[in-house]
């Protein structure tokens, strides 16, 4: 259920786990680092394990270590952050949504912590699969068929975005037909491209300058994944202090997708095992918080004028409890969700003064 609109940021409240970088190979068992860990791990107590997570020689193996390894892009160079999903706190230990995801997996397999090993995104599969330098990859996937890869029930649902120059006609992606498009370097987004943008004239794949390409007019339009799109346009607006507001955030979930994690196929208990991490995580209250804390940002869209009823989001209020007032049950959310996910990010994501289409 989407939380309130008046719900705090701030920490959320999760078992004891702690982290520490490591940016280099290793085995299943141990990592070689390269670097020194920005963070040193903390020995706590085990907390007790998931009743219902399988024994196996993954399980088995995680808890004789007594932490989870898990892949992540930490950003370029290794450890400056691929924000909001990993970054470095104020005291410079590890935060973002998949570390908070990370740290779920951990206590359902019942070890402490967490050490995150850094890899480039488009390269964890292989050091995951053929180099066995973790256990799991949790950094933005969205699942698709990958030689020995097995994909995890999905733990955060999400769409594409669609970013323009401010000062652009282009209003959605029907707008493209005849220009150049721009996206993140990943084999799922493109497919999505190529179904939902019709008539443009080439795809230009990029995995990092994007934004400053986009300022030089290569691209009309560049799509992207919400989630990072919002933290890393809030970056690039620090870097370039004169073009800020250069670009806007014109449509939201242009895709139903998902981000997964993957572990090795050859260990299905360690599926099993975060599974069950993540759907407690999904089904705790610290989920919306999650999403409010690390998520928010977009820009505001203005209500259609011909597609409804406009209501003025109030403090409090929430999809559900909007539906339950106004249209007399708090499960028509969906109803309100379905008319609006092209102009907010996510259903936790509304804000006060926001205006919800109502179905008439």
């Amino acid at each position: 259920m989407p939380l309130p609109v008046s719900a705090l940021r701030g920490a959320l409240v999760m078992p004891p786990l702690f982290a520490i970088l490591a940016c280099g190979g290793g085995t299943q068992d141990a990592v070689q680092t390269t670097a020194v860990p920005v963070a040193a791990p903390v020995t706590t107590t085990a907390p007790a394990p998931t009743p219902g997570v399988p024994a196996g020689p993954a399980i088995d193996r995680i808890r004789q270590r007594g932490e989870l390894l898990v892949g992540i892009d930490t950003g370029e160079p290794a450890g400056a952050g691929t924000p909001p999903m990993y970054f470095l706190d104020a005291a410079g230990k590890p935060d973002g949504f998949d570390y908070q995801v990370a740290r779920w997996v951990a206590t359902a397999i019942g070890v402490p912590n967490v050490r995150v090993v850094h890899g480039k995104y488009s390269e964890l599969p292989e050091l995951l699969v053929d180099k066995q330098q973790f256990d799991l990859i949790v950094s933005g996937y969205t699942p698709v068929e990958t030689d020995g890869i097995a994909w995890s029930e999905g733990y955060l649902d999400f769409g594409l975005c669609l970013v323009v120059p401010a000062k652009s006609d282009v209003k959605t992606v029907a707008d493209l037909w005849g220009k150049d498009v721009g996206l993140f370097d990943d084999d799922a987004a493109a497919e999505a491209v190529k179904t939902m943008a019709k008539g443009y004239t080439s795809m230009v794949r990029m995995e990092d300058g994007y934004w400053d390409a986009l300022a030089a007019g290569k691209f009309a339009g560049f799509i992207y994944d919400y989630p990072y799109a919002v933290a890393e346009l809030a970056e690039w607006y620090k870097d370039n202090p004169k073009k800020a507001g250069a670009f806007r955030i014109t449509q939201y979930n242009l895709t139903d997708s998902t981000y997964a994690a993957g572990v090795r196929a050859t260990e299905p208990e360690l599926l099993a095992a975060v599974n069950e991490g993540l759907a407690r995580f999904r089904d705790s209250d610290d989920y919306a918080t999650a999403v409010r804390t690390y998520l928010s940002g977009g820009d505001k869209t203005e209500a259609p004028k011909d597609q409804g009823r406009v209501y003025l989001v109030q403090k409090g209020d929430t999809l559900s409890k909007i539906a339950a007032r106004e249209l007399g049950g708090a499960a028509r959310w969906k109803d309100i969700w379905a008319l609006n996910k092209s102009r907010f990010p996510n259903p936790n994501l509304i804000e006060v003064d926001d205006q919800v289409v109502l179905p008439s």
